[in-house]
C-alpha cells in the first residue's frame, strides 16, 4: 500500500498514522482537509507548502513530531484545533487564524517567525519548550484561555501589544531576546489579561513592555532577569493596572525600571536585595498595601526602604513618599510613616535651594517638620533653663523704673522674652545691657524660630487631616 493509501485510510477512519519519516506531500494533505474526516500524523516529512489558507476545518489537526520543507500556512482558516507538538517548521502564518479549541505546539523548533494577529483562538496557546529562531507575533489577537510559553525561547521578541486574553500569561523560565526593530523581548502594551502575568526566571534580552496593559490578577516578575539595551528601559510598567504586583528582578538585572502612574493593589518588592545596575521611576505609582510573598522570612523597615529610595530612584518627585506613608499607615506603622514624611520634608526644602536648606534644617532640629512635636518642648525647656541659670547667675537687671518694677525672677524674665506675643510684666521692666543684652536678644531670637516653625508644623498636620 503507497504512502498515500494509507494516509486516506488514516485521515478517513480518523486515526493515528505514524509514517516514521517518511515523505508526503503538503498538497495531497491540503486535498485531503477539504473533505471528511481527521488528519493526526506522526513523524512525516511534509514536502512542498502546506496551504490552508481560508479553510474551514471541523476537525481537530494533529501533526506531531513532522518535518515541514516550507512554512505551514493558515491565514484565516477556521480550525476546530491545532497540535504541532515536537515539529520542525520554516515557520507559521496564521494571520486571522480562528480555531475553536487549542493551539498546541509544544517543543516545536521554528526557524523563522510565528505571524498570528490578530487571531481569534478561543482555547489556549501553548508553545511551551519550544524555540523561535525569529519572533511571535500575538498582537491584536484575542485567545480565551491563556497563552502558555514556558521554558521557550523566542530570539527576536514575544509581541502580544492590544491582545486579549482570558486566562494567564505565563513566561515561567523562557528566554526572549530583542526584536531588531523595537528593541523589546517582550512587547505587551494596552494587553488585557483576564488572570496573572507570571515571568518567574524570565530571561529578557531586551525591553519588557507592559504600558498600559490590564491584568485582573497577579503581576509576577519573581528572579526575572532583565536587561535593558543601552539607552532603553529594562521594564515598562507605565499606567499598568493589576491587582498584585511582585517586582523582583535577579541580581544581574540592568536597566531602568519605569512603574510611572501605575496602579496595583498590592506591591511585593525587595528593597534589601535590589539589583545594584537596576533604576527605577516610583513618580505617580499607587497602591494600597506594601506585603510579602508567603515564604519570605525577614521583612524590611521604612529605613531599608528610604535608603533604597535614595540609591535607586530617578527623579525629584515627593509623591512616592507620600504613597509610601500612606501605605505604612494603612498597615499600622504609624511611627514608620513619620519617618518617611521627616525624609519628604527634608528633600521638599533642600530643593529650594539655600535658603530652602537652612530652614529646612532648623524645622527637622527643632519640631521634626511638625511630626515630632515632642522635640519643641524639649528645646522650649532647654532655653528656659539655660536663660534663667544664666540670668539668676549674673541678675538683677536694671530696672527700667525702679519704682515700679516686678520683684526679679529669672525664670519668669526668661519665659517673658521667649514667648512671643505674650505679657507677663517682666521683659519690659528690666533693661538688660552688654552681655546679658546679647542673652535676651538670643533667647528672643529662639522663641520667634520656635513659634515659626510650631505654626509651620500645626498647618502640616491640619492639612493631613483634611486629606
Amino acid at each position: 500500500m503507497t504512502i498515500k493509501s494509507r494516509v486516506r485510510r488514516a485521515y478517513r477512519a480518523g486515526t493515528r498514522l505514524d509514517l516514521a519519516g517518511r515523505t508526503v506531500e503538503a498538497a495531497f494533505l491540503a486535498g485531503l482537509l477539504r473533505g471528511p474526516g481527521r488528519l493526526d500524523l506522526a513523524n512525516a516529512r511534509i514536502t512542498g507548502a502546506l496551504d490552508l489558507t481560508g479553510m474551514r476545518i471541523e476537525a481537530p489537526v494533529r501533526l506531531r513530531r513532522c518535518v515541514f520543507e516550507r512554512e505551514l500556512c493558515l491565514d484565516h482558516a477556521e480550525l476546530l484545533s491545532v497540535n504541532l507538538d515536537e515539529c520542525v517548521l520554516p515557520g507559521i502564518e496564521a494571520d486571522g487564524l480562528r480555531v475553536a479549541g487549542d493551539f498546541a505546539g509544544r517543543d516545536l523548533s521554528v526557524g523563522g517567525d510565528i505571524w498570528m494577529l490578530p487571531a481569534r483562538i478561543d482555547g489556549t496557546v501553548e508553545l511551551d519548550r519550544s524555540v523561535v529562531q525569529g519572533s511571535v507575533y500575538l498582537q491584536r489577537a484575542e485567545v480565551g484561555g491563556g497563552v502558555i510559553i514556558r521554558d521557550a525561547t523566542v530570539g527576536q521578541g514575544l509581541r502580544l501589544a492590544g491582545s486579549r486574553v482570558g486566562g494567564n500569561v505565563d513566561l515561567t523560565r523562557s528566554r526572549c531576546g530583542a526584536a531588531a526593530d523595537t528593541g523589546a523581548a517582550v512587547n505587551a502594551g494596552g494587553m488585557v489579561v483576564g488572570g496573572g502575568f507570571f515571568s518567574h526566571d524570565l530571561v529578557a534580552d531586551g525591553e519588557v513592555n507592559l504600558i498600559g496593559a490590564r491584568v485582573a490578577g497577579s503581576i509576577t516578575l519573581q528572579r526575572a532577569v532583565l536587561r535593558g539595551r543601552a539607552g532603553r528601559h529594562a521594564l515598562l510598567l507605565i499606567e499598568t493596572q493589576a491587582r498584585m504586583l511582585t517586582l523582583r528582578p535577579a541580581a544581574e538585572s540592568t536597566g531602568t525600571i519605569s512603574l510611572r502612574d501605575a496602579r496595583v493593589g498590592r506591591l511585593v518588592d525587595d528593597p534589601v536585595n535590589w539589583p545594584s545596575g537596576c533604576r527605577v521611576e516610583l513618580d505617580g505609582l499607587t497602591y494600597e498595601r506594601l506585603t510579602r510573598r508567603s515564604e519570605d522570612v525577614d521583612g524590611w523597615t521604612a529605613g531599608q526602604r528610604l535608603d533604597w529610595m535614595a540609591r535607586f530612584t530617578t527623579g525629584a518627585a515627593l509623591g512616592p513618599y507620600d504613597q509610601l506613608a500612606a501605605a505604612l499607615r494603612r498597615d499600622g506603622r504609624e511611627q514608620e510613616a513619620r519617618q518617611v514624611l521627616v525624609v519628604r520634608e527634608r528633600l521638599r526644602h533642600r530643593a529650594k535651594g539655600r535658603l530652602g536648606a537652612l530652614w529646612g534644617a532648623v524645622q527637622n532640629v527643632t519640631i521634626g517638620f511638625g511630626y515630632r512635636p515632642g522635640r519643641a518642648l524639649l528645646w522650649l525647656l532647654a532655653v528656659v533653663a539655660a536663660s534663667t541659670g544664666w540670668f539668676a547667675w549674673s541678675g538683677p537687671l536694671r530696672a527700667v523704673k525702679p519704682d515700679e518694677s516686678p520683684t526679679w525672677d529669672p525664670f519668669l524674665y526668661s519665659v517673658d522674652v521667649l514667648v512671643p506675643l505674650v505679657d507677663l510684666g517682666h521683659d519690659k521692666a528690666w533693661d538688660p545691657v552688654g552681655v546679658d543684652k546679647a542673652v535676651t536678644l538670643a533667647v528672643m531670637a529662639a522663641g520667634w524660630i520656635l513659634a515659626t516653625t510650631v505654626v509651620a508644623g500645626a498647618g502640616r498636620a491640619i492639612n493631613r487631616g483634611g486629606q
